[in-house]
């Protein structure tokens, strides 16, 4: 036993690296266009187009556009049919374009040591399919039974959370370690997390990790209205999401996916796969303060960050940007300025910061996917995209935001955060790939 525990306290973690992207938002289907968009500063929210939308307190989404979605009901016709989720559409797009992209298209072939770590929302629960199964009086279990094939087929009564991780190890043959993420908005970064580290101890070589969403539904919209977190303004919708300005008046909701592939470095080098950038670090705490409300002085997402910055064995000073969680609202932004500043102290000052949410919404459990996958690209590639619609700085947020226009500068290792409701708080850590360990 005690040579046991000596050799793995003396074993070597292996690396991991990044091999494919995908994603799918209100900015677009395609990783590059996407990203040429969002360095541009073109904003993907826009109005609402429900039915009943003009009676709406929420005027203003980051949604994925009609001719994209007919487009993906066109790429996954079966699962259309039998499916019809939103988000699983969305993670179906982003896993195959990521897998597309990290070189993998041979997708009949039964791969065991390959797996998935997506998060996923709780999904659109149909309110009038209630009325199928509930009497006056009491629940009816007979009639449930009896009637829940009209339930309809978006209902979380039969489209649970699972559903896009099973589906998409089912259709490409991952048959390796499968789970779920749900946790409010730090979901898609504790999966990707989770994949990084079943990749890192060497429970798989390679890992669908990312989240998707879509919570663009009359429930999914009223519940943040009631709780009070979501922009109601009529203003033009492309400037209502307006990230650590003084005039935020609260979250956009988007929906989407952000998906990434996580390789074993080796793995990646010995089939010849093109690498992005190295994963280093993962950190994930909890609040235990509130449910709704994050601890003001931000003491769980301080936690992350310093987990994070630990489990990479880096210091403050070697990170050059951070992607932040940066939701529009008035606690969430003043709360992670303050945790910035604790963990990064004088070097908080010379970091650059963004928020993806000011360009394509709140994708709720997903967000932490398309907020990686640019983080991932800032990374390779020295470029930042901006926090647009910054035009009045709220003076308890006083750093540097990259307000509307892109910088390009070196971006040595970087952050992403993902910080939810119920206290959780997620942060990784991207670094350049210099190939052999320096």
């Amino acid at each position: 036993m005690e040579n046991s525990v000596n050799l793995n306290k003396n074993h070597k973690k292996r690396r991991v690296v990044v091999t494919g992207l995908g994603m799918a938002t209100s900015l677009g289907l395609d990783v590059e266009e996407s990203w040429e968009k969002a360095l541009k500063g073109i904003s993907g929210i826009s109005k609402l187009t429900l039915p009943f939308a003009e009676k709406s307190p929420v005027q203003a989404v980051g949604e994925v556009g009609e001719k994209d979605w007919h487009k993906l009901q066109e790429e996954f016709k079966e699962e259309s049919l039998t499916e019809g989720e939103r988000r699983t559409l969305f993670a179906l797009w982003a896993a195959k374009n990521a897998l597309n992209d990290a070189g993998i298209s041979d997708y009949g072939k039964q791969r065991d040591n390959y797996g998935v770590a997506l998060a996923a929302g709780l999904g659109i629960n149909r309110l009038e399919d209630i009325q199928n199964w509930i009497d006056d009086r009491n629940f009816n279990m007979k009639r449930f039974g009896m009637e829940y094939s009209r339930v309809h087929r978006e209902s979380i009564m039969r489209n649970n959370s699972h559903r896009p991780s099973a589906l998409i190890g089912k259709r490409f043959g991952l048959h390796g370690m499968n789970c779920t993420i749900t946790t409010a908005c730090a979901s898609a970064t504790q999966a990707i997390g989770i994949g990084y580290r079943a990749v890192q101890r060497g429970d798989a070589d390679l890992m669908v990790a990312g989240g998707a969403d879509s919570m663009i539904n009359p429930v999914g919209l009223v519940f943040f209205v009631l709780l009070s977190a979501a922009a109601t303004s009529s203003e033009s919708p492309q400037t209502l999401c307006r990230p650590f300005d003084r005039k935020r008046a609260g979250l956009v909701m988007g929906e989407g996916a952000g998906i990434a592939i996580l390789e074993e470095k080796s793995h990646a080098v010995s089939r010849g796969a093109k690498i992005y950038c190295e994963v280093a670090g993962y950190g994930s705490s909890m609040d235990a303060y509130q449910v709704t409300a994050p601890h003001p002085q931000g003491r769980g997402a301080e936690k992350s960050m310093r987990a994070a910055l630990n489990d990479a064995g880096l210091n403050n000073h070697d990170i050059d940007y951070i992607n932040a969680h940066g939701t529009s609202t008035k606690l969430n932004d003043a709360m992670e300025t303050f945790a910035i500043k604790n963990v990064f102290q004088d070097h908080s000052q010379k970091l650059a910061i963004s928020s993806s949410k000011s360009l394509i919404g709140h994708l709720l459990a997903a967000s932490g996917g398309p907020e990686f996958v640019f983080t991932v690209l800032s990374t390779e590639r020295n470029e930042i995209h901006p926090t647009i619609n910054l035009t009045s700085p709220d003076p308890k947020c006083d750093l540097d935001y990259v307000p509307n226009v892109h910088r390009s500068m070196t971006v040595r290792a970087a952050i992403s955060n993902s910080f939810g409701f119920g206290g959780q708080n997620a942060s990784i850590i991207t670094k350049k790939y210099h190939g052999e360990e320096q």
